[in-house]
């Protein structure tokens, strides 16, 4: 969240919210993905969490391709603002996680759940100002942007002379979700300031994405189903791929994956007992058919492809 941006004219920028559902279903009021994997998990295998890795960049450098129109009616990209520091878009990661960019100043890998916050995040709790989401202060410190025990959430001035280790860097998460039970499922992503999130079955893949900071307060709560206009989404027991970019520019940040299983009403964070950063040997899992390992190729070279091209 970035409440002291010197921006004019905000509102000139569209919030890119929008869902995609790669689907010729996306019409549908129910929508079925079919798992990559199907069947039980193998006895004894242990879920590790999802691949994680982050990104730490200079506060200071200007590089964001985020377009941007000024009061003037000039639109160019927001890294040629003096204001325009730092990280604006989902779009500006594809550079970070390539190597192009050169104002990377630090990485740190991870496995687990998809639930942290800063401290600047964490260190304002009885504000209450970050009460939507039923988890927000049990979250552990992402490894890449914790430390700073005593970061305030006061002038921007004051928060940067402190904190300016947990502004200003990105993540990327990959991996499987394991469904147990086979039933009509809703994902929550909770994020500040922006994030894009996948869900791929064997046949179609739903996404949902808060693009880009500029024109928006950077914090919200958002649906699958609301953000693709689906009534319900069925999953069957089996392994489903899960890829996430994430980003924070100022002061406090946050993620949190959650979920809505068969039957339950409030949102939970999904924890490392359903993720897996590979699909654990197949012992009682059947194979991966030479089609299933084309299309898992098709995904993977794909979503690279489209991180490079951002």
């Amino acid at each position: 969240m970035s409440k002291s941006i010197p921006l004019p004219q905000l509102s000139k920028i569209a919030m890119l919210c929008a869902g995609v559902v790669l689907s010729s279903a996306a019409a549908a009021a129910t929508v079925t993905l079919n798992p990559l994997v199907t069947g039980a998990a193998p006895t004894g295998s242990v879920a590790g969490g999802l691949s994680g890795t982050w990104y730490k960049v200079q506060n200071d450098a200007h590089f964001s391709n985020q377009l941007y129109t000024d009061e003037n009616g000039t639109t160019q990209a927001i890294g040629a603002y003096g204001w325009g520091t730092g990280i604006w878009s989902t779009s500006d990661i594809g550079g970070i996680v390539s190597g192009s960019n050169p104002y990377v100043t630090k990485t740190a890998t991870s496995t687990g759940q998809v639930s942290y916050a800063n401290n600047i995040y964490n260190n304002t709790q009885a504000s209450g100002a970050y009460g939507v989401w039923g988890e927000d202060y049990q979250r552990a410190l992402a490894p890449i942007v914790g430390g700073a025990n005593g970061c305030p959430l006061q002038t921007e001035a004051e928060s940067l002379a402190h904190c300016g280790g947990e502004f200003n860097y990105a993540a990327v998460f990959s991996g499987y979700l394991y469904v147990g039970v086979a039933g009509v499922y809703d994902f929550g992503v909770f994020a500040d300031d922006g994030f894009t999130f996948t869900l791929t079955g064997l046949n179609a893949s739903l996404g949902m994405a808060h693009e880009t900071l500029a024109g928006s307060s950077g914090r919200g709560l958002y649906e699958l189903l609301a953000m693709n206009g689906i009534d319900e989404l069925y999953l069957e027991q089996g392994y489903y791929g899960i890829d996430m970019t994430y980003f924070n520019r100022l002061e406090a940040g946050v993620i949190d994956l959650g979920w809505r299983g068969p039957g339950a009403t409030a949102w939970t964070s999904i924890d490392e007992g359903n993720l897996y950063n590979q699909v654990p040997e197949p012992t009682s899992v059947a194979l991966f058919s030479a089609a299933l390992l084309g299309l898992w190729s098709i995904r993977r070279r794909s979503l690279s492809a489209a991180r490079s091209a951002a």
